[in-house]
């Protein structure tokens, strides 16, 4: 796992490459995977790649946006069901309008679900009751909202739309390069944001000290604020990636539950910690693209999908337990 560093003096590579020793494990772990799955089948070439990283779209901003809220030393188990309001807003008003107003409408909502997620970040920064009591309630809420816009799944979007996500305007095959251009743009601007800004580092100060942050002069509540709305806003990208890769909305709350389970399991594969204030958002892109793989994978060694489900919750749970006794020992040896 790694930390930030509240210096002006930058680590020796040495103790770069160890305090970044999770996020190159993570990364190597995902290209094995990918080594291994190309030999599982007949033939590996664009359509998987495509196939591999859209499908991961949902969860690497899920993920990201997760991971910026639990720096900040808060949990969020709304984000799944924010990603279904974003998703039913945009596959009810996107449906059958022209590309521009399609874009004006997927702003809309990022910037509506940035907000709306900022001000439950100030209601318990205001409130101090405890990040998961808000959010719980929030994630009925939210879910709530989803099925009273969309009662059943359908509605749709432009192929322009879904070309932006896809790399195709049907969502079926298509070129490599927008999936993964559509995941590193945003992933690359809250990694920034989070390293190289004095708001990132409140975020990582909040969440490793708060009182120690506040009276060193920094804004807690605000990074509280900021990091919920960040999150509101992945979740919205999120939302509108299941609506491009589907071509449709889906209200199902247990799609909203997974999607949140998902998430966390995807931050502390990619090495943030669970207490706040320590880890690297570029670690939960390969972690969440690693929990995309497991369904294929187990597939193509000829697992059914029932036991395939089984096994892949128990990764998740020992990944998920591997990582709280590393954030244990790291606390022990300081």
């Amino acid at each position: 796992m790694t930390v930030v560093t509240l210096s002006g003096r930058g680590p020796s590579w040495g103790r770069a490459l160890l305090r970044n020793s999770w996020v190159l494990g993570v990364w190597l772990l995902l290209a094995v995977l990918l080594f291994w799955y190309s030999t599982l089948i007949p033939r590996f070439g664009q359509f998987q790649v495509v196939s591999i990283s859209k499908n991961s779209l949902p969860l690497v901003y899920l993920g990201v946006g997760q991971a910026i809220i639990v720096i900040a030393g808060g949990i969020d188990l709304s984000l799944g069901a924010l990603l279904l309001l974003g998703n039913v807003l945009a596959a009810r008003f996107m449906e059958g309008q022209p590309m521009g107003v399609v874009l004006a409408v997927g702003l809309a909502i990022v910037v509506g679900l940035a907000v709306l997620n900022g001000f439950t970040g100030y209601i318990i920064s205001v409130s101090r009751v405890p990040d998961i009591v808000v959010t719980l309630a929030t994630s009925y809420i939210w879910s709530g909202l989803a099925l009273w816009i969309l009662p059943s799944p359908g509605g749709g979007t432009a192929p322009g739309f879904r070309f932006l996500f896809t790399g195709s305007p049907s969502g079926i095959g298509g070129v490599f390069y927008m999936p993964l251009l559509m995941m590193a743009i945003p992933v690359l601007g809250v990694f920034l944001l989070s390293r190289r800004t004095r708001l990132g580092l409140s975020l990582y100060a909040a969440g490793s000290d708060a009182n120690a942050a506040r009276l060193a002069g920094l804004d807690v509540r605000r990074a509280k604020i900021a990091s919920y709305a960040i999150g509101g806003a992945l979740a919205a990208l999120a939302g509108l990636a299941t609506v491009a890769i589907t071509g449709t909305g889906d209200p199902r709350f247990s799609v909203g539950a997974n999607a949140t389970l998902n998430s966390v399991a995807a931050v502390v594969l990619g090495g943030i910690a669970l207490t706040g204030g320590v880890g690297n958002v570029l670690g939960v892109v390969a972690a969440a693209t690693i929990l995309i793989m497991l369904n294929p994978i187990l597939s193509a060694v000829g697992i059914d999908p029932n036991s395939a489900q089984v096994i892949q919750g128990v990764l998740i749970a020992g990944v998920m337990m591997v990582g709280g006794l590393v954030t244990i020992l790291r606390e022990r040896a300081t």
